[in-house]
C-alpha cells in the first residue's frame, strides 16, 4: 500500500499557468498529505544524506515504467520516504542526477517542467489508486 504522506515532490519554481495550477490542485485535493515543495535552486539541498531518503529525479533519460511497474515501485520502497526532484527549464544538475536512486523519464516525449509536474501528481495519484483497488485506473 502507498503512504502519501511518505512521498514529496521537489520542484524548481512555481507554476505560473492557471489551468496547470488547476489540474494539480484537483489531485492535492484528492491527496491532501502529499507535500509538494516549489524551490527556487537545489544548491543547499542534500535531501539523500540528511533525511534518508529515496530520491527520484525526473530526467529525459531516466527509466520508463507503465502505471502498475510504477505503482510496484512506489510500494516497494515500503515505510522510507521518497522525494521526487523536478528540475527547471534546463532539467537538474548532473550532480544531482548522479546521486539519485532512480532516474525516471515520464515519456519519451519532452514535456515543459510545470506539465511534468502535473503529470508526475496523476501518476501518484494513479499509482495510490491502483494500490488501494480504487476504480480510477483502467488496465
Amino acid at each position: 500500500m502507498i503512504q502519501i504522506n511518505k512521498l514529496t515532490i521537489n520542484a524548481i519554481g512555481k507554476i505560473k499557468k492557471p489551468w496547470i495550477n488547476n489540474g494539480i490542485n484537483q489531485y492535492k485535493k484528492r491527496m491532501p498529505d502529499l507535500l509538494i515543495n516549489e524551490l527556487k535552486n537545489f544548491k543547499l539541498m542534500n535531501l539523500k544524506n540528511a533525511n534518508n531518503n529515496i530520491i527520484i529525479s525526473l530526467s529525459e533519460e531516466g527509466k520508463l515504467f507503465n502505471s502498475e511497474d510504477f505503482t510496484s515501485l512506489i510500494e516497494s520502497f515500503k515505510n522510507q520516504k521518497v522525494s521526487f526532484l523536478i528540475g527547471d527549464a534546463d532539467g537538474l544538475p548532473s550532480n544531482l542526477k548522479s546521486n539519485s536512486d532512480l532516474l525516471l523519464s515520464l515519456s519519451p516525449l519532452t514535456f515543459p517542467h510545470e506539465l511534468a509536474r502535473l503529470i508526475l501528481i496523476e501518476q501518484i495519484y494513479r499509482a495510490f489508486s491502483i494500490s488501494q483497488n480504487y476504480p480510477y485506473h483502467r488496465s
